[in-house]
Parts: C-alpha cells; sequence; structure tokens
C-alpha cells in the first residue's frame, strides 16, 4: 500500500515542479512550423520548461518573443509532449531523492 503512494506523491510532485520550471526563464529552440511561411524547414523561437523545454513560442497567433504555459490553454503556445514527460521523471526522481 505504501508503493502506490509513494508513487502517487513523487509522480504529483514531477507535474508540479515541472509546470513551475516554465516560469524559470526563456531559452531559444529550433521549431518547424510547416503552417507558417518561412519556418518549414524550422526556425528559432522563444521556448521555456527546463530541463528540456516543453513550451514554444507559435509564431501564428502567440504574442511574439514570449513562451507561457498559460497561452497554451488557449492554442497560442505550442505544447510539446516528449519533453515534457521527460521533464516530468526528471523532476519525480529529483524528488524521491529528496
Amino acid at each position: 500500500m505504501k508503493a502506490p503512494r509513494a508513487f502517487l506523491l513523487h509522480g504529483t510532485a514531477g507535474v508540479l515542479l515541472t509546470l513551475l520550471s516554465t516560469f524559470l526563464g526563456e531559452r531559444s529552440a529550433l521549431a518547424r512550423y510547416p503552417d507558417i511561411m518561412g519556418c518549414e524547414s524550422g526556425c528559432s523561437v522563444v521556448a521555456t520548461g527546463w530541463p528540456l523545454t516543453f513550451v514554444r513560442d507559435y509564431l501564428g497567433m502567440s504574442v511574439v518573443e514570449t513562451a507561457n504555459i498559460m497561452e497554451v490553454w488557449f492554442a497560442a503556445d505550442r505544447f510539446v509532449w516528449l519533453p515534457f514527460v521527460v521533464d516530468v521523471g526528471v523532476w519525480s526522481l529529483m524528488s524521491l531523492a529528496a
């Protein structure tokens, strides 16, 4: 009974810390947006999340040069699942080690 509870606790901490990591600062990332002219083969955009960036600025709708987890809910920025899942794993392991 104790293992599922610990898994849930550290998993929740991992998700929370991952979402909070979007407020650490913004970096640049390469993103491909086939629907935006000039970005079909890739362009540099602002991204956030740590250690891997999982929220990326979407040049079509978002405020330029910003990446915000709140804008993901309105489809103004883009959310990338694979780096998010890796970040949750990293933060969960760090929570477990603490």
